[in-house]
């Protein structure tokens, strides 16, 4: 490939770089602020219930008084009206029905699912609007690069960043997430009671769950990014009449991308994974359509680049 337009790629690829890192830097803030809400429940909680010698199974396994349940009622609706709840997240909280049979334990835990599941909607919101924005600027790109307009519209540029990628859709991979974060947290808590654990080393625990999830949505979000470019890559080639593509690695690519940078492979081939981006989760790779030299050069000299 032309020195002009590997430079170029790569010029790409930081810019990309840097724009998934102000979207994660965006999910982290959302992250922390649940974090936070969470950890003052938790404080409340033990504030409100626990004696000297901690809280014991017994006292958060009593009923709670029904202004506490009405209280939870109001607020999961003001979250549901003002917060713009998915359909998704509306299932998410049919799941998780409150009677007023609770105990002090699950109302606390449904208060937290609560929080969980206003985050994961807030979260899918950035991320397919961040996705689409994505593709279409791919597209255009392509057709900078390629010289010439390459068509799409709304239903084909969603259907791209929705697609199932490995048995999943992402927003399927973020609400598993989600759950697996409300798991946990549920035996943080359940096993602090137990134990006797003091809220202070509980709160660590807490930091520690939310770290590991704010990694799991970045990688999420690096990982589909590189998809979503790839399936607009070879979507453009295909339309140009392109048969071929050449790897390009990230700067910093791994000992299994850098082995393919620079390679050839028939367009016919491409599958992320195997010669094509993601090829592993955090994969910022790219690929650039295959031109003989006698037509790049001649593209080149029409463009006066």
């Amino acid at each position: 490939m032309n020195s002009y337009w590997r430079n170029r790629e790569l010029k790409h690829m930081k810019s990309m770089i840097k724009d998934d890192a102000a979207i994660a830097k965006r999910i982290e803030e959302n992250y922390r602020r649940a974090m936070d809400e969470i950890q003052e429940q938790i404080d409340a909680f033990y504030g409100r219930y626990a004696s000297a010698e901690g809280i014991s199974m017994t006292d958060a396994r009593k009923r709670v008084a029904k202004a506490d349940i009405e209280r939870y009622e109001r607020k999961a609706k003001r979250y549901v009206r003002q917060r713009n709840f998915s359909e998704r997240a509306n299932e998410e909280m049919r799941l998780y029905n409150v009677t007023m049979q609770i105990n002090r334990l699950e109302l606390l835990k449904a208060n937290i699912w609560l929080e969980l599941v206003a985050l994961a909607n807030e979260e899918e919101g950035i991320l397919l609007e961040a996705m689409m924005e994505r593709a279409k600027a791919e597209y255009e790109r392509q057709s900078g690069i390629l010289g010439q307009t390459i068509n799409f519209n709304e239903g084909s540029v969603k259907a791209v960043v929705t697609a199932s990628f490995l048995g999943a859709t992402w927003s399927d991979r973020l609400w598993d997430n989600q759950d697996a974060l409300r798991t946990e947290l549920n035996r943080l808590l359940n096993r602090g009671i137990i134990q006797g654990t003091n809220p202070r080393v509980l709160a660590r625990e807490l930091r520690k769950k939310f770290g590991v999830s704010v990694y799991d949505s970045e990688r999420l979000l690096i990982t589909e990014m590189a998809r979503i470019q790839t399936e607009v890559q070879k979507d453009s080639f295909k339309k140009m009449k392109f048969e071929a593509y050449e790897y390009i690695a990230e700067p910093t690519a791994c000992k299994v991308c850098a082995a393919l940078d620079g390679k050839i492979f028939k367009l016919s081939e491409m599958e992320p994974g195997q010669n094509a981006a993601p090829m592993h989760p955090n994969c910022k790779c790219s690929t650039a359509a295959a031109m003989d030299r006698e037509e790049l050069e001649k593209d080149l000299r029409e463009r006066g680049l």
